[in-house]
């Protein structure tokens, strides 16, 4: 599938997207200290934000589908509350925290693959979150590495 499949605005809206994470990732590697660390702080809450949405896709795919399970429904916050909690001041660990969005943004799309098979969503929106995600997971592990490395 090519770039001229996705609607239009899906692509722009996506790709703006991605502004936050490519602008914060870079700020960790260039900014002084005191902004390395609202840049760090704003990432981690813009994945929240960011995966909050992704599961709100599902949860507006079961409306629009009249779905009467529970299943989509507990998946469309699973997101949103599973990265909510490691942001709560369980671990102050970045890394761990960091690693753990990762880990949620890697799940999201597995279940966004599972259901686009099962034709929940239209294909085009899959081939969306590849390229969503890919840029996600760069600017994710280029801020373990920064962490890693004690750049922050």
């Amino acid at each position: 599938m090519n770039l001229s499949q996705i609607p239009f605005p899906a692509l722009v809206c996506g790709l703006v997207g991605l502004i936050p994470f490519v602008f914060l990732s870079i700020g960790i590697y260039v900014f002084p200290y005191a902004w390395k660390l609202i840049a760090l702080y704003n990432l981690l809450n813009y994945s929240v934000i960011i995966l909050s949405f992704l599961g709100a896709v599902h949860w507006g795919a079961a409306i629009y589908s009249n779905n009467k399970g529970f299943k989509t429904y507990v998946w469309s916050v699973t997101p949103a509350i599973s990265s909510w909690i490691i942001l709560m001041g369980f671990t102050a660990n970045y890394i761990i925290i960091v690693l753990f969005l990762i880990l949620c943004f890697a799940t999201t799309y597995y279940v966004d693959l599972l259901s686009t098979r099962k034709s929940f969503f239209p294909l085009w929106y899959l081939h969306l979150r590849k390229i969503l995600t890919i840029v996600v997971f760069i600017c994710l592990g280029f801020v373990a590495i920064a962490i890693n490395n004690q750049y922050v």
